[in-house]
């Protein structure tokens, strides 16, 4: 669970480990293949669409504009970071 301006935001166990990777790790980019190497613990050769689906999940919980994220920004083409102008406790606390 995070905090955000005085609120629990409930997140599943999978959406935090991804959250929490990033936020640990401001302004560094992460592979959607990375990310799953690490959050689910092993080698993957399918469809990373998954992590696509989590990311957006964390951004419509997380985010005052998901279309237009603070936190977790794209990198298009590469991955996603944290945006390293923030801490995740600038609004809000894991």
């Amino acid at each position: 669970m995070i905090i955000r301006e005085n609120q629990e935001i409930e997140l599943t166990y999978t959406e935090f480990e991804i959250f929490k990777l990033l936020a640990k790790h401001p302004g560094i980019v992460f592979s959607k293949e990375r990310i799953y190497d690490i959050v689910w613990k092993e080698s993957y050769s399918g469809d990373y669409n998954i992590v696509m689906s989590h990311i957006r999940n964390i951004r419509e919980k997380i985010e005052d504009n998901p279309s237009k994220p603070t936190y977790i920004q794209t990198v298009w083409g590469v991955g996603y970071r944290f945006n390293k102008n923030l801490t995740p406790f600038s609004k809000l606390c894991v």
